[in-house]
């Protein structure tokens, strides 16, 4: 009788002698083949392939100073494979659907149970169906193609379900709406655009930006403010193409011309032969939002000199507070990054585990298999087949045991990298908060900019009166410039009221912001603090369960 070795019984074997004694989703676990990506810092890990509708995203990286994020997603691509309620089968005569059936409900409800269900939102939204489309291009006979996306919304107000489909030019021109409309507050970043081109495939770019699109409306839906504005209702209901309805015409500000007349208005501004101050809608919007050269132009100037000079400008008590938050949650920002390291850590720590027991499971029942057979060529009525006999039952139960482990522990990674979603949105969050108390430095420089003209004007107005500008029958030249002076010091005042109300407007929203963020940062924290916390100690129980009832039935088997 030939001797086979143990560890290799039953590897050269067909796959489905293997399948009627493992369970059909505890296959060999698989080191090497996931994918990984970039993280913060430089961390990498394997990104999933998961729901759209829950916002997770696949392979998504992301790049540049306001998105240095990891996506919200699991970090093991088979995770959410191993929930599948039909994966594991009887086992010899061990049927383990029942008990995972229970193993499946263990993790659902963790933060639920203990903190309460958190409120819905307005709006829920999901995106699906992404479809290619071609059209003519710029130059006549050439085509290109896009995909656009359907997107469902049901309002919890109405309960209706509108559909519309959206392309991704769509979404960025949301983003610039909200931005310039809602200067100030805290807005969830839009998707990049081409970050993840060079890196997927065409197929898994589309669906990571299915789930980023996703996440993105579902975030604007979840905001106070935004997510019952016009500009989101517009976006989810108006039918056919969105840059073409009137609704969402009405709702986009004129614009002042492009870069273009821009550059042709310089050169007048610096002869002075144009004027200069900005008008009364311009001052109320961000310099980058004008084609305005020269004011971007001081702007950025005076910017750099407040900030690498020594000339910081003088500060209300509330102005200089709010600059230190924002250096607050620039520090805040790196510690993130350091604790999405480590919540890379405390995943990879469970799927390492799984690994570990699937493959002493998966040994095991290979051992059994070959047990059985040696048993089976000794005889049944032979001292050495009964041995191999018992040896085979008791390594199968160990084993069987072993694999319900493991998928325990890949259910216990799916549950856990959802809990740990709020890390990841706040990662994405923090450099949109800083952006946002940006603006209304912008704000506050465009008012002090306007006053310094003003002053000049005002300085400049006094030096011809004095020169006897304003005397009947002086010079008339004089006289001229004197009277264009004082228009434009009237425009100067009108323009500082509105940047001052500007202003104003910003820095409550930002104080607004700066408090419900912080709200619903403590209850999120403690939300995912506590689901950790349950995850981690409910699979540690049921474990040691699953483990001590392989080992209560060992004295029976072997008496």
């Amino acid at each position: 009788m030939s001797v086979q070795d143990p560890l290799r019984f039953g590897l050269e074997d067909d796959e489905d002698q293997l399948q009627q004694d493992v369970p059909l989703d505890v296959d060999e676990p698989d080191h090497t083949s996931p994918s990984t990506t970039q993280g913060a810092e430089g961390g990498s890990f394997q990104e999933p392939s998961t729901s759209a509708a829950a916002g997770v995203t696949e392979g998504n990286v992301r790049e540049g100073p306001s998105a240095h994020f990891i996506s919200p997603s699991s970090y093991s691509g088979n995770s959410r494979q191993g929930a599948s309620s039909s994966g594991i089968q009887a086992v010899r005569g061990h049927s383990l659907t029942d008990t995972n059936r229970e193993d499946l409900g263990l993790f659902g409800t963790a933060s639920e149970e203990v903190l309460g269900v958190k409120s819905k939102p307005l709006y829920t939204i999901t995106v699906s169906d992404p479809v290619k489309r071609s059209e003519e291009g710029m130059i006549p006979g050439l085509s290109s193609s896009h995909y656009d996306y359907l997107i469902s919304s049901s309002s919890t107000e109405q309960r209706t379900r509108v559909e519309v489909r959206r392309r991704f030019k769509d979404v960025v021109a949301l983003a610039t709406l909200l931005s310039t409309k809602y200067r100030g507050y805290f807005l969830f970043p839009r998707p990049d655009k081409n970050t993840l081109e060079g890196q997927l495939g065409a197929t898994d770019l589309v669906k990571s930006r299915v789930a980023d699109i996703t996440r993105y409306l579902n975030h604007l839906a979840s905001h106070s403010i935004v997510g019952r504005g016009e500009e989101l209702a517009v976006f989810l209901t108006a039918p056919g193409n969105l840059l073409n309805s009137l609704e969402w015409q009405g709702l986009s500000p004129l614009r002042n011309g492009g870069l273009l007349e821009g550059v042709a208005r310089l050169p007048s501004q610096l002869l002075g032969t144009q004027p200069t101050l900005p008008s009364t809608t311009e001052a109320t919007l961000n310099a980058r939002d004008t084609n305005d050269l020269l004011r971007r132009f001081r702007e950025m100037g005076e910017r750099m000199r407040q900030e690498f000079g020594n000339s910081a400008p003088h500060l209300s008590e509330k102005e200089a507070d709010l600059r230190n938050k924002k250096a607050n949650i620039e520090a805040y920002l790196a510690k993130l990054s350091l604790a999405s390291r480590k919540a890379e850590y405390l995943v990879k720590e469970f799927e390492g585990q799984g690994a570990v027991m699937g493959d002493l499971g998966m040994s095991l029942i290979k051992l059994a298999n070959y047990e059985e057979a040696e048993g089976t060529r000794a005889g049944p009525y032979t001292d050495f087949g009964a041995d191999a006999r018992g040896i085979a039952t008791e390594s199968r139960r160990i084993g069987t045991a072993a694999v319900r482990c493991r998928r325990l522990a890949r259910l216990a990674v799916s549950h856990l990298t959802e809990a740990l979603v709020p890390l990841h949105d706040e990662l994405a969050l923090a450099p949109a908060a800083v952006a946002a108390l940006k603006e209304r430095e912008a704000a506050l420089l465009t008012e002090h900019l306007i006053q310094e003209d003003r002053e000049k004007k005002q300085q400049a107005a006094a030096a011809l009166e004095e020169a006897g500008a304003t005397r009947f029958g002086g010079n008339p030249s004089k006289a001229r410039k004197f009277a264009q002076l004082e228009n434009e010091i009237a425009s100067a005042e009108a323009a500082i009221v509105a940047a001052h109300a500007e202003y104003e407007k910003v820095k409550s929203r930002n104080e607004e912001e700066l408090v419900a963020w912080q709200a619903a940062k403590s209850a999120d924290y403690a939300r995912m603090s506590t689901s950790v916390a349950l995850i981690n100690t409910r699979c540690s129980e049921r474990v040691a369960e699953i483990l001590q009832a392989a080992l209560d039935e060992a004295p029976q088997t072997l008496g």
